[in-house]
């Protein structure tokens, strides 16, 4: 689709949904940085041909409730939408006392626009950071919208699910903003999901906000089916003494590119980033993780640990990087892959990028076959071969499953990675 088509049907959408002059200029800017800008480049993977770039001019399409297993996950979630429609919202008592804000991003452009403006791609992203962060600016239909007041503290989890409906060909842009002021603490569960068996592609961002002294946990669990293409993108922005723990699932079964970026912008905040990934039968993951040292006393973790089954193919980008002027910044990785087949492809690039002497840094990186001394135990002792080298697995993905914060979601994950090596072993 050529650039003027695109702008004129961005234009009657923006239009459309009455948008204020300012999104309407944003997503304009957008679209020019989308025809300029150069596609971020994943190291070993090849995506130009996959089905990201078969998209229309924006849309707004009505989706129908989900059903089975998806419907009763629905049930128990604060935010709950399938494409672009809004399904369910709701939110404790005491959280809307408290000032706290949860809705589409639509009706927070309408209700809350002031708000959105500050922080919608100003801060975690910018419209020129490349060619696809550009894309889903300009095309955002819809996402969750949560804001957190100064000094409000949320113990109970903040549950969004959110399906991709490839019950159409509807396109998906979905973009999601997080914004928790100052002394604040939150905890968010992000479930993707997908429903239909139409293939489509699926541009997901997520910007999250930290301001000065808060602290936000951050889950995503994605099982998307093998029928969706999908690109991922969570940023953080981390003020002084903030501290922002994401937690990755990457159990989708199709085509998958991520970002997972932080920016330790204040003195003194921390980033950590834990991620499980399985990938199985013909399927590719690249998964770019980056936390980037500008503050003083900052602290980067990143531990990254992937199974890989049959023909497929996992790759774990670690990037650590302390820039110049960031005096005590700690700097960390660990990404460890598990190959299952002979024919499976792996690849765990640590890379530290130190640009200051007074500073602490490390990584480690390994890729490996299952150990034949466990299996050999384990089968000496009667375990069928598929039932020992699940054990095996779970004993290699224990060290971060057992470090997640909320004993519920490690059921949850434990049930999901059951089904994806089953699924695996199977085929």
């Amino acid at each position: 689709m050529d650039a003027k088509t695109l702008l004129a049907g961005i234009q009657s959408y923006a239009q459309a949904q009455q948008e204020p002059a300012w999104l309407q200029q944003l997503r304009q800017q957008a679209l020019q940085a989308y025809t300029t800008l150069p596609l971020p480049k994943f190291e070993k993977i090849n995506y130009r041909d996959w089905p990201l770039f078969d998209f229309t001019v924006p849309q707004l399409m009505r989706s129908e409730p989900v059903t089975g297993v998806l419907a009763k996950t629905a049930a128990t979630q604060q935010f709950y939408a399938v494409g672009d429609s809004t399904i369910q919202l709701t939110l404790p008592m005491d959280a809307l006392q408290q000032g706290v804000i949860l809705s589409d991003l639509r009706s927070a452009i309408a209700h809350h626009g002031d708000l959105v403006q500050t922080y919608l791609m100003q801060k975690a992203l910018k419209v020129g950071d490349d060619k696809l962060t550009a894309l889903n600016t300009a095309m955002m239909t819809n996402g969750f919208f949560l804001y957190v007041p100064k000094n409000v503290q949320l113990k109970a989890p903040i549950e969004i699910l959110q399906v991709v409906d490839n019950r159409t060909t509807q396109n998906y842009f979905s973009h999601n903003l997080l914004i928790a002021a100052a002394g604040s603490q939150v905890n968010v569960i992000q479930r993707l999901a997908s429903v239909g068996e139409q293939a489509n592609a699926a541009h997901m961002l997520v910007e999250v906000i930290a301001e000065a002294n808060s602290q936000v946990n951050f889950a995503g669990i994605d099982t998307m089916s093998a029928k969706t293409t999908a690109y991922l993108n969570r940023r953080g922005y981390l003020a002084a003494d903030a501290k922002l723990d994401w937690e990755f699932a990457e159990m989708n079964a199709g085509n998958v590119i991520a970002d997972f970026d932080s920016e330790l912008k204040g003195r003194g905040s921390e980033a950590m980033v834990k991620t499980i990934a399985i990938a199985n039968q013909a399927q590719t993951q690249a998964l770019d993780t980056r936390v980037t040292n500008y503050g003083k006393q900052t602290v980067a973790n990143i531990v990254q640990r992937g199974i890989i089954l049959d023909e497929a193919t996992l790759i774990f980008n670690g990037i650590g990087h302390i820039i110049k002027g960031a005096h005590g910044a700690k700097a960390d990785q660990e990404n460890r892959l598990l190959m299952l087949s002979s024919k499976a492809r792996g690849d765990a690039d640590p890379i530290l990028l130190i640009d200051e002497n007074d500073v602490e840094a490390g990584h480690a990186a390994s890729v490996g076959r299952v150990d034949e001394q466990q299996m050999y135990y384990l089968l000496s002792r009667g375990i069928p071969k598929p039932v020992a080298e699940r054990l095996v697995i779970r004993g290699f993905l224990a060290g971060v499953i057992t470090e997640l914060r909320s004993q519920r979601l490690r059921h949850e994950l434990n049930d999901v990675i059951e089904r994806r090596l089953t699924d695996g072993q199977t085929n």
